[in-house]
Protein backbone atom coordinates (compact mmCIF):
# COMPACT_ATOMS: atom_id res chain seq x y z
CA UNK A 1 0.00 0.00 0.00
CA UNK A 2 1.16 3.53 -0.81
CA UNK A 3 -0.46 6.75 0.29
CA UNK A 4 -0.70 10.12 -1.40
CA UNK A 5 2.36 12.18 -0.43
CA UNK A 6 2.00 15.25 -2.63
CA UNK A 7 -0.30 16.77 -5.25
CA UNK A 8 0.99 19.48 -7.56
CA UNK A 9 -0.67 21.22 -10.48
CA UNK A 10 0.06 23.76 -13.19
CA UNK A 11 -1.68 25.71 -15.90
CA UNK A 12 -1.01 24.47 -19.44
CA UNK A 13 -2.62 25.20 -22.82
CA UNK A 14 -5.03 22.88 -24.62
CA UNK A 15 -5.30 22.36 -28.39
CA UNK A 16 -7.27 25.61 -28.75
CA UNK A 17 -4.64 27.65 -26.91
CA UNK A 18 -6.93 27.93 -23.88
CA UNK A 19 -5.65 27.12 -20.36
CA UNK A 20 -6.33 23.84 -18.62
CA UNK A 21 -4.72 21.85 -15.77
CA UNK A 22 -1.93 19.32 -15.59
CA UNK A 23 -1.86 17.64 -12.18
CA UNK A 24 0.73 15.30 -10.69
CA UNK A 25 0.09 12.92 -7.78
CA UNK A 26 3.17 11.63 -5.97
CA UNK A 27 2.88 8.55 -3.76
CA UNK A 28 4.87 7.88 -0.61
CA UNK A 29 7.17 5.47 -2.49
CA UNK A 30 8.01 8.11 -5.09
CA UNK A 31 5.78 6.80 -7.90
CA UNK A 32 3.94 9.56 -9.77
CA UNK A 33 0.88 9.84 -11.95
CA UNK A 34 0.02 12.73 -14.24
CA UNK A 35 -3.26 13.76 -15.84
CA UNK A 36 -4.33 16.66 -18.05
CA UNK A 37 -8.00 17.57 -18.31
CA UNK A 38 -9.68 18.72 -21.53
CA UNK A 39 -12.07 21.63 -22.01
CA UNK A 40 -15.34 21.85 -23.89
CA UNK A 41 -16.59 24.37 -26.46
CA UNK A 42 -20.07 22.99 -27.01
CA UNK A 43 -21.07 22.25 -23.41
CA UNK A 44 -24.37 21.00 -22.02
CA UNK A 45 -26.19 23.22 -19.54
CA UNK A 46 -26.14 20.43 -16.93
CA UNK A 47 -22.40 19.77 -17.04
CA UNK A 48 -20.25 20.13 -13.94
CA UNK A 49 -18.55 23.53 -13.80
CA UNK A 50 -15.19 24.17 -15.43
CA UNK A 51 -13.71 26.72 -13.01
CA UNK A 52 -12.19 29.72 -14.81
CA UNK A 53 -10.49 32.76 -13.28
CA UNK A 54 -12.65 35.39 -14.93
CA UNK A 55 -9.70 37.81 -15.18
CA UNK A 56 -10.15 39.67 -18.50
CA UNK A 57 -6.44 40.50 -18.58
CA UNK A 58 -5.49 36.80 -18.84
CA UNK A 59 -6.77 34.59 -21.67
CA UNK A 60 -10.05 36.56 -21.85
CA UNK A 61 -10.95 35.29 -18.39
CA UNK A 62 -10.24 31.64 -19.21
CA UNK A 63 -7.23 31.16 -16.93
CA UNK A 64 -7.35 28.29 -14.44
CA UNK A 65 -5.06 29.55 -11.69
CA UNK A 66 -7.92 29.38 -9.18
CA UNK A 67 -8.43 25.71 -10.05
CA UNK A 68 -4.68 25.10 -9.65
CA UNK A 69 -4.80 26.78 -6.23
CA UNK A 70 -7.69 24.51 -5.24
CA UNK A 71 -5.69 21.43 -6.20
CA UNK A 72 -2.52 22.34 -4.29
CA UNK A 73 -4.50 23.85 -1.40
CA UNK A 74 -7.71 22.31 -0.02
CA UNK A 75 -7.73 19.18 -2.21
CA UNK A 76 -4.14 18.25 -1.37
CA UNK A 77 -4.77 18.90 2.33
CA UNK A 78 -7.83 16.65 2.35
CA UNK A 79 -6.15 13.75 0.49
CA UNK A 80 -2.59 13.71 1.80
CA UNK A 81 -1.96 10.41 3.58
CA UNK A 82 -4.93 8.68 1.91
CA UNK A 83 -4.45 5.20 0.47
CA UNK A 84 -4.18 5.72 -3.30
CA UNK A 85 -5.86 2.34 -3.93
CA UNK A 86 -9.20 3.67 -2.65
CA UNK A 87 -10.34 5.56 -5.76
CA UNK A 88 -13.95 5.86 -4.64
CA UNK A 89 -13.03 7.23 -1.21
CA UNK A 90 -10.74 9.79 -2.81
CA UNK A 91 -13.39 10.92 -5.27
CA UNK A 92 -16.16 11.04 -2.66
CA UNK A 93 -13.88 13.06 -0.38
CA UNK A 94 -13.41 15.68 -3.09
CA UNK A 95 -17.13 15.74 -3.89
CA UNK A 96 -17.92 16.31 -0.22
CA UNK A 97 -15.19 18.94 0.10
CA UNK A 98 -16.70 20.86 -2.79
CA UNK A 99 -20.24 20.49 -1.49
CA UNK A 100 -22.05 21.94 -4.52
CA UNK A 101 -24.30 20.13 -7.04
CA UNK A 102 -22.07 21.02 -10.01
CA UNK A 103 -18.62 21.19 -8.36
CA UNK A 104 -18.60 24.97 -8.73
CA UNK A 105 -16.64 25.66 -5.53
CA UNK A 106 -13.44 23.75 -6.36
CA UNK A 107 -14.11 23.27 -10.07
CA UNK A 108 -14.81 20.02 -11.89
CA UNK A 109 -11.59 20.55 -13.83
CA UNK A 110 -9.57 20.73 -10.60
CA UNK A 111 -11.28 17.69 -9.08
CA UNK A 112 -11.06 15.58 -12.24
CA UNK A 113 -7.36 16.30 -12.71
CA UNK A 114 -6.68 14.83 -9.28
CA UNK A 115 -9.09 11.93 -9.74
CA UNK A 116 -7.42 10.81 -12.97
CA UNK A 117 -3.87 11.41 -11.73
CA UNK A 118 -4.58 9.22 -8.70
CA UNK A 119 -5.68 6.39 -11.01
CA UNK A 120 -2.57 6.77 -13.17
CA UNK A 121 -0.25 6.71 -10.15
CA UNK A 122 -2.01 3.69 -8.64
CA UNK A 123 -1.81 1.75 -11.91
CA UNK A 124 1.92 2.43 -12.03
CA UNK A 125 2.29 1.44 -8.39
CA UNK A 126 0.55 -1.87 -9.07
CA UNK A 127 2.67 -2.38 -12.22
CA UNK A 128 -0.45 -2.56 -14.38
CA UNK A 129 -1.36 -1.02 -17.68
CA UNK A 130 -3.80 1.81 -16.98
CA UNK A 131 -6.67 0.04 -18.75
CA UNK A 132 -6.01 -3.08 -16.68
CA UNK A 133 -6.17 -1.12 -13.44
CA UNK A 134 -9.35 0.68 -14.53
CA UNK A 135 -10.98 -2.66 -15.38
CA UNK A 136 -10.50 -3.64 -11.73
CA UNK A 137 -12.71 -0.69 -10.73
CA UNK A 138 -15.61 -2.10 -12.76
CA UNK A 139 -17.90 -5.13 -12.55
CA UNK A 140 -16.97 -6.28 -16.07
CA UNK A 141 -15.75 -9.88 -16.14
CA UNK A 142 -15.36 -10.50 -19.88
CA UNK A 143 -12.17 -10.13 -21.90
CA UNK A 144 -10.93 -6.81 -23.23
CA UNK A 145 -12.30 -5.39 -26.48
CA UNK A 146 -10.78 -2.47 -28.40
CA UNK A 147 -13.45 0.03 -29.53
CA UNK A 148 -14.08 1.22 -33.07
CA UNK A 149 -13.01 4.82 -33.79
CA UNK A 150 -15.64 7.41 -34.70
CA UNK A 151 -13.60 10.01 -36.58
CA UNK A 152 -14.70 13.59 -37.15
CA UNK A 153 -13.61 14.58 -40.68
CA UNK A 154 -15.83 17.58 -41.49
CA UNK A 155 -16.69 20.14 -38.82
CA UNK A 156 -19.41 22.73 -38.35
CA UNK A 157 -21.47 24.30 -35.58
CA UNK A 158 -19.46 25.86 -32.75
CA UNK A 159 -16.34 23.91 -33.71
CA UNK A 160 -15.68 25.56 -37.08
CA UNK A 161 -16.46 28.70 -39.04
CA UNK A 162 -17.70 26.65 -41.97
CA UNK A 163 -21.34 27.73 -42.16
CA UNK A 164 -22.51 24.19 -41.48
CA UNK A 165 -25.16 23.75 -38.78
CA UNK A 166 -24.32 20.18 -37.83
CA UNK A 167 -21.26 19.97 -35.60
CA UNK A 168 -19.55 16.77 -36.72
CA UNK A 169 -19.63 14.62 -39.84
CA UNK A 170 -18.02 11.37 -38.76
CA UNK A 171 -16.74 8.27 -40.50
CA UNK A 172 -16.87 4.90 -38.74
CA UNK A 173 -14.68 2.08 -40.14
CA UNK A 174 -17.16 -0.71 -39.43
CA UNK A 175 -15.85 -3.10 -42.10
CA UNK A 176 -12.40 -3.78 -40.62
CA UNK A 177 -11.28 -6.15 -37.88
CA UNK A 178 -8.40 -4.61 -35.94
CA UNK A 179 -7.81 -1.13 -34.56
CA UNK A 180 -4.70 -0.79 -36.71
CA UNK A 181 -6.63 -1.70 -39.87
CA UNK A 182 -9.39 0.75 -38.96
CA UNK A 183 -6.98 3.61 -38.32
CA UNK A 184 -5.01 2.93 -41.49
CA UNK A 185 -8.26 2.95 -43.47
CA UNK A 186 -9.26 6.26 -41.90
CA UNK A 187 -5.87 7.65 -42.97
CA UNK A 188 -6.60 6.59 -46.57
CA UNK A 189 -9.97 8.38 -46.44
CA UNK A 190 -8.41 11.55 -45.03
CA UNK A 191 -5.87 11.62 -47.87
CA UNK A 192 -8.62 11.17 -50.46
CA UNK A 193 -10.88 13.73 -48.79
CA UNK A 194 -8.11 16.34 -48.66
CA UNK A 195 -7.43 15.97 -52.39
CA UNK A 196 -11.15 16.07 -53.26
CA UNK A 197 -11.78 19.17 -51.15
CA UNK A 198 -8.87 20.97 -52.81
CA UNK A 199 -10.00 19.93 -56.29
CA UNK A 200 -13.44 21.40 -55.59
CA UNK A 201 -12.14 24.61 -54.02
CA UNK A 202 -13.39 23.60 -50.57
CA UNK A 203 -10.12 23.18 -48.74
CA UNK A 204 -9.18 25.58 -45.98
CA UNK A 205 -8.67 25.73 -42.26
CA UNK A 206 -9.21 22.88 -39.83
CA UNK A 207 -11.85 22.94 -37.11
CA UNK A 208 -11.22 22.70 -33.37
CA UNK A 209 -11.12 18.90 -33.46
CA UNK A 210 -8.76 18.64 -36.43
CA UNK A 211 -11.42 17.98 -39.08
CA UNK A 212 -11.87 20.00 -42.27
CA UNK A 213 -13.84 23.25 -41.89
CA UNK A 214 -15.06 23.03 -45.48
CA UNK A 215 -17.66 25.62 -46.51
CA UNK A 216 -20.43 23.51 -48.00
CA UNK A 217 -23.68 25.30 -48.77
CA UNK A 218 -25.77 22.79 -46.83
CA UNK A 219 -25.44 19.95 -44.36
CA UNK A 220 -26.74 17.43 -46.88
CA UNK A 221 -24.12 18.46 -49.44
CA UNK A 222 -21.39 17.83 -46.87
CA UNK A 223 -22.79 14.34 -46.21
CA UNK A 224 -23.11 13.61 -49.92
CA UNK A 225 -19.53 14.72 -50.57
CA UNK A 226 -18.20 12.60 -47.72
CA UNK A 227 -20.15 9.54 -48.88
CA UNK A 228 -18.74 9.85 -52.40
CA UNK A 229 -15.18 10.08 -51.06
CA UNK A 230 -15.76 6.94 -48.98
CA UNK A 231 -17.12 5.07 -52.01
CA UNK A 232 -14.15 6.16 -54.13
CA UNK A 233 -11.71 4.93 -51.48
CA UNK A 234 -13.29 1.68 -50.20
CA UNK A 235 -16.28 -0.53 -50.74
CA UNK A 236 -19.41 1.17 -49.42
CA UNK A 237 -19.86 -1.50 -46.75
CA UNK A 238 -16.46 -0.78 -45.18
CA UNK A 239 -17.42 2.62 -43.74
CA UNK A 240 -20.48 4.25 -42.24
CA UNK A 241 -21.33 7.91 -41.63
CA UNK A 242 -22.39 9.40 -38.32
CA UNK A 243 -23.60 12.89 -37.50
CA UNK A 244 -23.29 14.89 -34.30
CA UNK A 245 -26.17 17.25 -34.94
CA UNK A 246 -25.71 19.35 -31.75
CA UNK A 247 -29.20 20.69 -32.37
CA UNK A 248 -29.14 23.02 -29.37
CA UNK A 249 -26.71 25.25 -31.31
CA UNK A 250 -29.34 26.10 -33.96
CA UNK A 251 -32.41 26.04 -31.72
CA UNK A 252 -34.12 29.34 -31.01
CA UNK A 253 -37.59 30.35 -29.88
CA UNK A 254 -38.92 26.80 -30.09
CA UNK A 255 -37.73 26.16 -33.67
CA UNK A 256 -34.65 24.91 -35.52
CA UNK A 257 -32.99 26.88 -38.35
CA UNK A 258 -30.71 25.03 -40.76
CA UNK A 259 -29.22 26.06 -44.11
CA UNK A 260 -30.83 23.13 -45.95
CA UNK A 261 -34.36 24.48 -45.51
CA UNK A 262 -35.45 28.12 -45.85
CA UNK A 263 -37.95 28.37 -43.02
CA UNK A 264 -37.37 27.49 -39.34
CA UNK A 265 -38.54 23.99 -38.44
CA UNK A 266 -40.54 22.60 -35.57
CA UNK A 267 -39.16 19.38 -34.09
CA UNK A 268 -41.36 17.07 -36.16
CA UNK A 269 -40.26 18.71 -39.43
CA UNK A 270 -36.62 18.44 -38.39
CA UNK A 271 -37.19 14.76 -37.69
CA UNK A 272 -38.56 14.36 -41.21
CA UNK A 273 -35.31 15.87 -42.51
CA UNK A 274 -33.28 13.42 -40.40
CA UNK A 275 -35.36 10.59 -41.84
CA UNK A 276 -34.61 11.77 -45.36
CA UNK A 277 -30.88 11.81 -44.61
CA UNK A 278 -31.08 8.36 -43.05
CA UNK A 279 -32.78 6.88 -46.10
CA UNK A 280 -30.56 8.67 -48.64
CA UNK A 281 -27.19 8.07 -46.98
CA UNK A 282 -27.70 5.10 -44.67
CA UNK A 283 -26.69 7.17 -41.63
CA UNK A 284 -25.18 4.96 -38.94
CA UNK A 285 -25.67 7.29 -35.96
CA UNK A 286 -27.31 10.56 -34.95
CA UNK A 287 -26.12 12.43 -31.85
CA UNK A 288 -27.98 15.20 -29.99
CA UNK A 289 -30.95 15.31 -32.35
CA UNK A 290 -32.98 17.88 -30.45
CA UNK A 291 -32.87 20.40 -27.63
CA UNK A 292 -34.16 19.03 -24.29
CA UNK A 293 -37.40 17.68 -25.73
CA UNK A 294 -38.30 14.20 -24.47
CA UNK A 295 -41.33 13.80 -26.74
CA UNK A 296 -39.29 14.48 -29.88
CA UNK A 297 -36.58 12.07 -28.78
CA UNK A 298 -39.17 9.34 -28.24
CA UNK A 299 -40.65 9.97 -31.66
CA UNK A 300 -37.18 9.86 -33.21
CA UNK A 301 -36.58 6.47 -31.58
CA UNK A 302 -39.73 5.18 -33.25
CA UNK A 303 -38.86 6.57 -36.69
CA UNK A 304 -35.06 6.25 -36.92
CA UNK A 305 -34.02 3.35 -34.71
CA UNK A 306 -32.79 0.62 -35.07
CA UNK A 307 -31.57 1.54 -38.58
CA UNK A 308 -29.57 4.35 -36.94
CA UNK A 309 -28.15 4.56 -33.43
CA UNK A 310 -29.55 7.52 -31.49
CA UNK A 311 -26.93 8.96 -29.13
CA UNK A 312 -27.39 11.39 -26.26
CA UNK A 313 -24.71 13.77 -25.01
CA UNK A 314 -26.00 17.20 -23.92
CA UNK A 315 -29.09 15.42 -22.63
CA UNK A 316 -27.20 13.11 -20.25
CA UNK A 317 -23.76 14.79 -19.72
CA UNK A 318 -22.26 11.69 -18.04
CA UNK A 319 -24.69 12.19 -15.15
CA UNK A 320 -26.30 8.98 -13.86
CA UNK A 321 -29.43 10.77 -12.59
CA UNK A 322 -30.09 12.35 -16.00
CA UNK A 323 -29.35 9.02 -17.67
CA UNK A 324 -31.96 7.26 -15.55
CA UNK A 325 -34.52 9.87 -16.54
CA UNK A 326 -34.00 9.33 -20.26
CA UNK A 327 -33.75 5.54 -19.86
CA UNK A 328 -37.24 5.60 -18.36
CA UNK A 329 -38.48 7.07 -21.65
CA UNK A 330 -36.66 4.46 -23.79
CA UNK A 331 -35.64 7.15 -26.29
CA UNK A 332 -31.91 6.52 -26.91
CA UNK A 333 -29.63 3.72 -28.09
CA UNK A 334 -26.29 5.04 -26.84
CA UNK A 335 -24.56 7.63 -24.70
CA UNK A 336 -21.51 9.82 -24.93
CA UNK A 337 -19.13 9.53 -21.97
CA UNK A 338 -16.93 12.53 -21.12
CA UNK A 339 -15.33 12.38 -17.67
CA UNK A 340 -15.00 16.17 -17.46
CA UNK A 341 -18.77 16.55 -17.78
CA UNK A 342 -19.20 15.03 -14.32
CA UNK A 343 -15.81 15.59 -12.66
CA UNK A 344 -14.59 12.29 -11.15
CA UNK A 345 -13.58 8.85 -12.37
CA UNK A 346 -15.93 7.16 -9.89
CA UNK A 347 -18.99 9.01 -11.17
CA UNK A 348 -17.94 8.31 -14.75
CA UNK A 349 -17.76 4.59 -14.04
CA UNK A 350 -21.13 4.70 -12.25
CA UNK A 351 -22.63 6.26 -15.39
CA UNK A 352 -21.05 3.65 -17.65
CA UNK A 353 -22.27 0.82 -15.42
CA UNK A 354 -25.84 2.14 -15.57
CA UNK A 355 -25.64 2.44 -19.36
CA UNK A 356 -24.26 -1.10 -19.74
CA UNK A 357 -26.99 -2.52 -17.50
CA UNK A 358 -29.55 -0.90 -19.80
CA UNK A 359 -27.86 -2.25 -22.94
CA UNK A 360 -26.89 1.14 -24.33
CA UNK A 361 -23.96 1.68 -26.69
CA UNK A 362 -20.99 3.31 -24.97
CA UNK A 363 -19.09 6.04 -26.82
CA UNK A 364 -16.09 7.39 -24.90
CA UNK A 365 -15.39 10.92 -26.13
CA UNK A 366 -12.79 13.66 -26.13
CA UNK A 367 -13.54 17.41 -25.95
CA UNK A 368 -12.89 20.34 -28.29
CA UNK A 369 -9.95 21.50 -26.19
CA UNK A 370 -7.61 18.54 -25.84
CA UNK A 371 -4.11 17.66 -24.64
CA UNK A 372 -1.73 14.80 -25.34
CA UNK A 373 -3.25 12.89 -22.42
CA UNK A 374 -4.58 9.49 -23.56
CA UNK A 375 -6.57 8.49 -20.47
CA UNK A 376 -9.83 8.12 -22.41
CA UNK A 377 -8.29 5.50 -24.70
CA UNK A 378 -7.45 3.30 -21.72
CA UNK A 379 -10.89 4.00 -20.24
CA UNK A 380 -12.56 2.92 -23.49
CA UNK A 381 -10.76 -0.44 -23.49
CA UNK A 382 -11.28 -0.91 -19.75
CA UNK A 383 -15.08 -0.72 -20.06
CA UNK A 384 -15.30 -2.47 -23.47
CA UNK A 385 -16.77 0.67 -25.02
CA UNK A 386 -18.31 0.26 -28.44
CA UNK A 387 -16.67 3.37 -29.87
CA UNK A 388 -13.98 5.94 -29.16
CA UNK A 389 -14.68 9.41 -30.50
CA UNK A 390 -11.44 11.40 -30.49
CA UNK A 391 -11.62 13.83 -33.41
CA UNK A 392 -9.50 13.83 -36.56
CA UNK A 393 -5.96 12.38 -36.39
CA UNK A 394 -4.65 15.36 -38.37
CA UNK A 395 -4.37 17.05 -34.96
CA UNK A 396 -1.66 15.54 -32.74
CA UNK A 397 -3.81 15.60 -29.59
CA UNK A 398 -6.35 13.36 -31.37
CA UNK A 399 -3.79 11.13 -33.07
CA UNK A 400 -2.23 10.33 -29.68
CA UNK A 401 -5.50 8.80 -28.49
CA UNK A 402 -5.95 6.64 -31.59
CA UNK A 403 -2.32 5.55 -31.45
CA UNK A 404 -2.84 4.50 -27.84
CA UNK A 405 -5.69 2.24 -28.99
CA UNK A 406 -3.39 0.51 -31.45
CA UNK A 407 -0.72 0.25 -28.76
CA UNK A 408 -3.15 -1.41 -26.34
CA UNK A 409 -4.31 -3.80 -29.06
CA UNK A 410 -0.70 -4.82 -29.73
CA UNK A 411 -0.10 -5.33 -26.00
CA UNK A 412 -3.16 -7.58 -25.71
CA UNK A 413 -2.15 -9.60 -28.76
CA UNK A 414 1.34 -10.18 -27.36
CA UNK A 415 -0.11 -11.38 -24.04
CA UNK A 416 -2.09 -14.17 -25.71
Amino acid sequence: MSVIEKISSEEILDSRGIPTLKTTVTLSNGIIGEACVPGGTSTGTNEALELRDGDPNRFNGNGVLKAVENVVGPIQSSLKGTDSDDQEKIDRTMISLDGTPNKSKLGANAILSVSLAVAVSTAANQKLQLFEYLRGLTKISTGFAVPTPMVNLIEGGKHANSGLDFQEFLVIPTGFMTAKEKLNAVGEVISKLEVSLKRNGLDGKLGQEGGFAARFTSNEKAIDFLKKVLEETFKASFFSIGIDVAASTFYQNGKYKITDIENPLVANDLLDFYKKLQESYNIFSFEDLFEEDFDSWKLAKQKLSPASILIADDFTVTNVDLLRKIIADDSIDGVIVKPNQIGTLTETLDFIEEAIENKLKIIISHRAGETMDTFISDLAVAVNADFLKAGCPLQKERLAKYNRLAEIESYLENKQ
